[in-house]
């Protein structure tokens, strides 16, 4: 009898203490929410625009991987919140560029960067969209059409507006 009693208690200290030590690992913020944070931080202290639009381009990656994980979590409302942030990122690093009043064709470093970006993320939104049922990819096509949309916008300013192609 008390062999059973003894195995009992072991299983039961061993079981809890799994359970609190699991408790513990779903307690420690994700790497990348930190480094979100870190770099809307740095986002604040920076002046330089091209230095602003490459923290931006950072932001906006972190997001889409996150969006990501709550699409394969089946979250979907964290991954319109992503999204949202998402797109006010794209919109913010966009912005950023053409408030300087450069002409992006002389000096394209900080439009070049964000183009390219965004016509990567197009892509990688592209393939978040075709994982979802039809009637949830309205978010992450409206995030893709603001980054196409962004992306033509700077491929003029880069090239004239007769030579850009538009599209992803």
């Amino acid at each position: 009898m008390h062999v059973i009693a003894r195995s009992l208690v072991v299983l039961l200290f061993f079981g809890v203490t799994s359970c609190a030590a699991r408790g513990l690992s779903l307690q420690t913020p994700d790497k990348r929410l930190l480094a979100l944070e870190r770099e809307k931080d740095k986002l604040k202290r920076q002046i330089d625009p091209v230095d602003r639009t490459k923290t931006h381009i950072k932001i906006s990656e972190i997001l889409i991987a996150l969006a990501t994980d709550a699409v394969k979590s089946g979250d979907l409302e964290v991954m319109e919140q992503r999204l949202d942030e998402y797109v006010e990122t794209i919109q913010g690093a966009h912005e950023t560029m053409v408030k300087t009043g450069r002409d992006a064709h002389k000096k394209p470093k900080g439009f070049k960067d964000l183009e390219i970006s965004l016509r990567r993320q197009a892509r990688q939104l592209e393939d978040i969209g075709i994982t979802l049922a039809f009637d949830d990819r309205e978010p992450v096509d409206k995030a893709r059409t603001q980054a196409i949309e962004i992306r033509d916008n700077l491929l003029k300013l880069l090239f004239g507006a007769g030579n850009a192609q538009p599209g992803d």
